[in-house]
């Protein structure tokens, strides 16, 4: 892992220390409302009273953090992603809430969708209110998709967190078998907002989701990239994650779980995610670990609602087995009604 900071900020020099000292003298003085704030210290009293070490801790302290905003941060209008990795090897974009994940995502399409076709999952309904994408699809129950020919987000903010994953399977089957038909298809990238739904742990293994991790593990051989988004890191499948940081954007959070899930990958900088503002995000490539500051977004670009008339999803063999077996119990309990009443009719006869 790549250092956040190679080299030590240099150390202040002695006027520097006593010019500081003597100003954290005189706010003491004020605090205590002393008369005598207004005085000159002498340095020996500056020194007995520990005002040169405290200032010495300071000024070594602030320069550290300079030295890191000048190496280590680069500010909004410097963001950018390398595009052509992220179709080639997925993007991971973790943080608690309001911290500005939806606004990376957001910042990765508008570079990506001059050379993709974006769709978007999106359970809370702020793509369709922030993002740069115009058409936008409520869906109110789950539906059979079609492979969209334009960027595209999915409202499904009435769908439970089951019927969002049995509708993101369904689609992405659809999405590969349709990539895999077409002679030259065309790039599409694929927005997981709350991405734990579809990639929990255990997601590798279970087969109710397995076209979606298809999806994200080797949909770039047919074009589709993936960017996993969540606030609930150690709710993701690891597999899942290693398969989406080629490129990984880390914003703040001081959730333990996701802290020792997060510090097998980011090492002791992990340390640095609950130090971190909203809208500062720890940015971590093949080449490099840095740190970035970003402004919210906002798009007022103009929505149209896409109402079209798709299938609902066929119920699962599961579903049509249980039903022959209620028709076989329905059958079962008419036939045992019948011999008993064949019995009874006998016995009456024979008291007879």
């Amino acid at each position: 892992m790549v250092r956040l900071v190679s080299e030590m900020a240099r150390l202040p020099s002695k006027t520097e220390i006593e010019d500081r000292a003597r100003e954290l003298w005189h706010e003491d003085m004020a605090r205590r409302n002393d008369p005598s704030f207004s005085i000159e210290p002498e340095l020996e009293e500056l020194r007995e009273e520990g005002f040169l070490c405290v200032a010495q801790s300071e000024l070594m302290r602030d320069q550290y953090r300079r030295q890191i905003e000048g190496e280590y941060i680069d500010y909004a209008e410097k963001f950018d992603v390398d595009v052509k990795e992220l179709f080639e090897a997925n993007g991971l974009i973790l943080g608690s809430r309001h911290t500005g994940k939806s606004d990376i995502a957001m910042r990765i399409c508008d570079r990506a969708k001059k050379k993709a076709i974006i769709v978007v999952f999106d359970p809370s309904q702020d793509w369709m209110k922030r993002s740069s994408i115009g058409q936008y699809m409520k869906l109110e129950r789950v539906r059979s998709l079609d492979v969209p020919t334009e960027s595209m987000i999915y409202d499904i903010s009435l769908l439970g967190p089951m019927q969002q994953a049995d509708l993101v399977e369904n689609f992405s089957k659809r999405l590969f078998e349709f990539q895999a038909k077409t002679p030259e298809p065309k790039q599409y990238l694929i927005i997981f907002e709350e991405a734990h739904t579809y990639f929990p742990q255990g997601c590798m293994r279970a087969k109710r989701l397995q076209n979606t991790v298809k999806l994200l593990s080797v949909g770039r051989n047919l074009n589709v990239a993936c960017v996993l988004i969540s606030q609930f890191a150690s709710m993701i499948d690891k597999f899942a994650v290693k398969h989406a940081m080629a490129q990984a954007w880390f914003g703040f959070t001081r959730e333990p779980n996701d802290l020792r899930y997060l510090r097998q990958i980011l090492g002791e900088e992990v340390e640095e995610l609950g130090k971190l503002e909203d809208g500062e995000f720890v940015y971590l490539n093949r080449n490099k670990t840095s740190k970035i500051n970003i402004e919210p977004y906002f798009n007022n670009s103009a929505k149209t609602e896409i109402i079209k008339e798709s299938r609902t999803i066929e119920e699962k063999p599961k579903s049509i087995k249980n039903k022959d077996q209620g028709k076989n119990l329905t059958s079962l309990t008419i036939a045992f009604m019948w011999l008993l009443a064949i019995i009874y009719a006998a016995s009456q006869k024979v008291l007879a």
